[in-house]
């Protein structure tokens, strides 16, 4: 199923066998006996290891969300060879990305938020396939050189994490991006509007997500190429 492309995935549409929601603060679970589900949204998973090797293998996977996790790295991956999209949230003691590197040959969609401590290094370069990428309130960035090492990449959010150099224009060059995601800040070369707006004016303005709908409901994906 890829219900994981929208931008908002609606989890009661997918089957209940294939996914789970757990907060471990409120009911105990064996890790070991998640091999079989695709989406898996885990809440303060604490791991004596600080990062992904005392999970399963779990080869179906295709979104892992984690909230107020204890992570550290990335390490033990390799365990989800069909990940699709990984999102971290207050994971605050998240500080280096080693690991991810096994993730290069699936990870489309990658979503750090309050981490502050994170900072990224040639392994976060190694994902290739990335499509979306938010570094949200994350340690500082020098500049924005090492967006041009994606080359899928159209959706790029760094809201609350510092460029220090101030320059925008790398997002402008970049050959796919057509969404930010930014607060304005005063030592910035452009403001998050101007900067959107010339983003839309890409490509001749060619649309590139799609809207998906449900009822009185609406989301989108970004359309494949």
């Amino acid at each position: 199923m890829d219900n994981w492309k929208n931008n908002t995935i609606w989890f009661e549409d997918i089957p209940a066998e294939l996914q789970c929601y757990v907060n471990l603060k409120e009911e105990k679970m064996e890790i070991e006996s998640l091999s079989e589900i695709e989406y898996l949204t885990l809440w303060h998973y604490k791991s004596k290891l600080h990062n992904f090797e005392e999970f399963p293998y779990m080869e179906k996977l295709l979104y892992l969300e984690l909230n107020w996790s204890n992570q550290h790295d990335f390490f033990g991956a390799e365990k989800f060879s069909a990940l699709k999209r990984l999102e971290l949230h207050y994971c605050t003691k998240l500080a280096s990305d080693h690991g991810i590197s096994n993730l290069a040959s699936t990870l489309e969609h990658l979503h750090i938020n309050q981490s502050k401590k994170f900072e990224m290094s040639d392994e976060l370069i190694s994902l290739k396939n990335l499509r979306v990428l938010c570094l949200n309130s994350c340690a500082d960035l020098p500049n924005l050189g090492f967006l041009k090492h994606f080359p899928q990449l159209i959706d790029f959010r760094f809201v609350d994490t510092k460029v220090v150099d101030g320059d925008l224009t790398p997002i402008l060059e970049h050959p796919t991006i057509r969404s930010a995601g930014t607060m304005d800040k005063r030592h910035y070369n452009m403001s998050s509007e101007k900067l959107n707006r010339l983003l839309e004016q890409k490509d001749g303005g060619q649309e590139y997500r799609s809207v998906v709908k449900k009822g009185k409901w609406e989301t989108f994906r970004y359309v494949e190429k």
